[in-house]
């Protein structure tokens, strides 16, 4: 199968391209960090990447540990050994506790993995118009199965945005928008496609110190109400250059802290000729892909009106169901598609805290998403995107617990250590990083969270995870490492004023929306 716009020779040409031309000035972004303070407003300068990286072991001792493995391995007593980046030893109370450079007190604390946040959408330069008093409050368009033309309308206006910002607002805008997921707990974000410049985010994700699978977001079509036919919003092969361009620059960045994962928003947005090549540079790359896949009960009459096929059998057709595919908000498949998700692999995610938001009936109406666990499929827990902060992972984690347990009518449908791996090892996977992300195991990446446990809320019971899902937020995280690095300490940025992070995202936020304009 090939694709018109997508050739090996116009691919190879292409890359030779990119490659001899990436600019002195994008690499000195990467290097340096941070926004030069000489040439325009923005003054957070520290850059994680230039920290001197000293060989250290660091022992994290005496949490209640949940490992997030594929065991389920829990330590009420544990300690951690980490060697520069990496988990070299785990033991427990009572065992001889081996040599260390630096300590770290987790009595108190529940200790797991770096939370993984595979489905996110960077969207903070978007006004909120939200009131106090809800007397503004409409259905969504995402409501009453969702209104698809005004869905694709509204996604192809989207993908532009990156455009309209400068690099400097974009990495501003970023900085703010990671530090706030980063501050409650997660550790790698995966890139969806976002109000953003792919640029921007991967350096501000390097000036964080955390994880990023950076995207572009491509939609090139629309289908109108009632209509057999779409209409073309956007160039394809200019999206298409810009896959390439994103990956040449960061497929496996040699930070060690970003990838490229190309993304299409659905199959309402995206033509045939989209599709083969997102299939075509995903294969060259062998890198994850993503879109939202079956998510609205509308969208497959919508569809089937233009293309003839369902969205699953489009993807299906176009060789895009793979064990490298992340599949957002799948709950509208039929009983054939759903058997066919679970042989190919497809990485299955859903946002069950984000949902009751928009008005959606994701987790409930099909029960699906339930089915997917059930099965052993390993489905992933999200935050989504919207304008401003609308919860980390402990928020979607318990959606997921409490969600499905109540939809499937049992409470072993999400147990509390199933819940945590949906935010933790089965994200990791998504993102095609589990070998050294998404656990705490001998030999990973030392990517922890440490949690604030010692209160009222935790004196009866016998299952801090439990009751961190059910009582916890985001805020309740105290500390995070990255690779070994400490980013977040009793809460606090060790890389960064909070304040000045705040201050330059506002000032690149109202600079950009006097330019941004908005959906016609």
């Amino acid at each position: 199968m090939s694709c018109s716009c997508l050739t090996p020779s116009w691919l190879d040409n292409l890359m030779m391209s990119i490659g001899s031309s990436l600019t002195n000035t994008s690499q000195k972004n990467i290097q340096a960090g941070g926004i030069d303070s000489q040439s325009n407003e923005f003054t957070a300068q520290q850059s994680f990447s230039t920290k001197a990286n000293k060989s250290k072991t660091t022992l994290i001792k005496g949490g209640f540990l949940y490992c997030a493995d594929i065991a389920n391995t829990i330590i009420e007593h544990s300690w951690i050994l980490v060697k520069d980046d990496l988990i070299v030893e785990i033991g427990k109370e009572g065992q001889p506790l081996p040599q260390y450079d630096i300590l770290i007190n987790a009595k108190g604390k529940l200790v797991v993995p770096g939370l993984v946040n595979p489905h996110w959408h960077e969207s903070f330069v978007a006004p909120n118009h939200e009131t106090a008093d809800d007397a503004n409050l409409q259905p969504t368009a995402y409501s009453n199965g969702g209104d698809i033309a005004a869905l694709g309308a509204m996604f192809g206006f989207i993908s532009t945005v990156g455009e309209k910002l400068t690099l400097e607002e974009g990495r501003a805008i970023a900085r703010w928008s990671m530090w706030t997921q980063l501050r409650s707990g997660t550790t790698a974000l995966g890139d969806l496609g976002s109000a953003n410049k792919a640029d921007s985010m991967a350096n501000a994700a390097i000036d964080l110190g955390m994880r990023l699978r950076v995207s572009r977001w491509g939609s090139d079509i629309m289908l109108p109400k009632d209509s057999n036919q779409f209409k073309v919003i956007a160039n394809t092969q200019t999206q298409t250059d810009d896959w390439v361009d994103l990956l040449e620059k960061w497929h496996d960045h040699e930070s060690g802290l970003v990838g490229g994962m190309p993304s299409v928003m659905g199959a309402f947005g995206s033509s045939d000729e989209q599709l083969l090549s997102l299939a075509e540079i995903s294969n060259k790359y062998q890198v994850p892909y993503a879109t939202h896949l079956a998510p609205l009960k509308n969208e497959r009459s919508a569809v089937e009106a233009v293309f003839g096929k369902s969205p699953i059998q489009r993807f299906d057709d176009l060789g895009l169901l793979t064990d490298r595919l992340l599949a957002v908000h799948t709950a509208y498949a039929s009983e054939s598609e759903f058997q066919r998700l679970l042989a190919t692999g497809v990485n299955i995610c859903h946002s069950p805290a984000h949902y009751g938001m928009l008005g959606e009936a994701t987790v409930s109406e099909t029960k699906q998403l339930g089915r997917f666990l059930k099965e052993g499929a390993w489905v992933s827990s999200s935050t989504d995107g919207d304008i401003s902060f609308i919860g980390g992972m402990c928020e979607a984690m318990r959606g997921a617990h409490l969600g499905h347990n109540e939809a499937q009518n049992c409470n072993t449908a999400c147990p509390p250590n199933l819940a945590l791996k949906t935010g933790t090892l089965y994200g990791a996977k998504a993102l095609g990083w589990h070998e050294k992300i998404g656990s705490i195991e001998v030999g990973k990446q030392a990517d922890i969270v440490l949690i604030n446990i010692d209160d009222y809320r935790y004196k009866l019971g016998n299952h801090p995870l439990r009751t961190y899902l059910v009582t916890g937020s985001s805020h309740d995280v105290d500390s995070v490492m990255v690779a070994g690095e400490m980013l977040v300490e009793n809460g606090q940025s060790t890389q960064f004023d909070e304040a000045v992070l705040f201050e330059d995202y506002q000032k690149a936020a109202q600079s950009a929306r006097a330019r941004i304009g908005g959906p016609k």
